[in-house]
């Protein structure tokens, strides 16, 4: 739904939304990583330890109409990240047909890039 790269949302919602129609996701897909990074850490010297007010939210939304959706899961962006400027924040993967959430707070320095190595993706 957009990215703001100055996290400046005034109305205090959610800065970004993902939405996932999990109807429309081809049979073979099996898992979906939540990821956040920095934009342009390196360049700008600036790590999760530096941002302040930050979460992540999963929500599961009923209808198009509730946008806010019923809270599964939040993740708040504590200081403990001081040198990462990438995080997993959870997986959503299948089992048995149905598809399940599991939070993971995994840190990486070196951006997009090295949280893309880790789930083997060629950069």
């Amino acid at each position: 739904m957009g990215d703001d790269t100055t996290g400046g949302n005034s109305d205090g919602g959610d800065d970004e939304q993902i939405y996932i129609d999990f109807t429309k996701l081809p049979p073979e897909i099996e898992k979906i990583a939540i990821t956040v990074t920095i934009h342009e850490a390196d360049i700008r010297h600036q790590n999760f330890g530096q941002v302040s007010n930050a979460y992540v939210r999963v929500a599961k939304l009923d209808s198009a109409d509730a946008p806010d959706g019923e809270t599964v899961l939040q993740f708040d962006l504590e200081e403990e990240f001081s040198i990462e400027t990438a995080l997993v924040v959870c997986e959503i993967y299948k089992k048995n047909g149905e598809w399940k959430f599991n939070a993971v707070a995994a840190g990486y320095s070196g951006g997009l890039e090295a949280l893309c190595r880790a789930y083997g993706v060629n950069v």
